[in-house]
């Protein structure tokens, strides 16, 4: 999945449907649902029972969405002084049916989805921008080439996610896109006849 700053018209269309959908079930299954002293499960009506199933079925997706808007559904959560405990990020997302436990209410979570969905419709109109310009296009396709090795090492059975992010593959990742810039520009200027010349201002610089 691409950051927001990277996609489409269509993609930018298809996350907010995707984040205005799972905003309406969540509030479905909390208006459906209710907690109660010392039991560990919410009391779940029929309509939050599917409701909960279509969640968890949206549930991974949506999280990558909000988090490639650039919002982070998480908060900081520390316990109260007579229950004890440790002080943890607690992911709100991936724990909507166990919020309760933590005291912490619906409205949490859908403030961060608000964000996400708002950070989206701002996105609109670069998104429009974006697919008539011809660079992006170039952008994709360089970015595209720079993934090549770490689509290798995935399908090698490593965790590609890892080394992709990691220090080292940040920096295999930019070398490769450098690379591919140069080559292409390289290109460029010989179909445009431009190379000798190039090439004389580069040694021109260098001296």
């Amino acid at each position: 999945m691409n950051y927001y700053t990277r996609i489409l018209p269509w993609e930018n269309n298809r996350r907010l449907e995707r984040l205005g959908e799972f905003r309406a079930l969540v509030i479905l299954y909390f208006n459906s649902s209710r907690a109660e002293w010392m039991v560990n499960e919410r009391i779940e009506k029929p309509e939050a029972e599917e409701a909960r199933v279509k969640i968890n079925r949206m549930m991974d997706e949506t999280h990558d969405i909000i988090l490639y808007s650039g919002v982070n559904p998480s908060i900081r959560y520390t316990p109260p002084a007579a229950v004890g405990g440790y002080i943890q990020n607690i992911d709100l997302v991936q724990n909507v049916f166990n919020l309760h436990r933590f005291q912490i209410t619906a409205n949490n979570l859908l403030d961060f989805i608000d964000r996400s969905i708002g950070i989206y419709e701002s996105n609109k109109r670069p998104a429009l921008l974006r697919a008539i310009n011809p660079f992006f296009y170039l952008g994709l396709a360089f970015d595209l080439v720079a993934r090549v090795p770490f689509v290798l090492i995935g399908r090698a059975g490593f965790n590609r996610k890892k080394v992709e992010e990691s220090l080292a593959g940040r920096l295999i990742k930019g070398s490769i896109y450098v690379v591919t810039a140069l080559a292409s520009l390289l290109t460029v200027l010989q179909l445009l006849d431009y190379l000798e010349s190039f090439k004389q201002v580069v040694k021109n610089v260098f001296r």
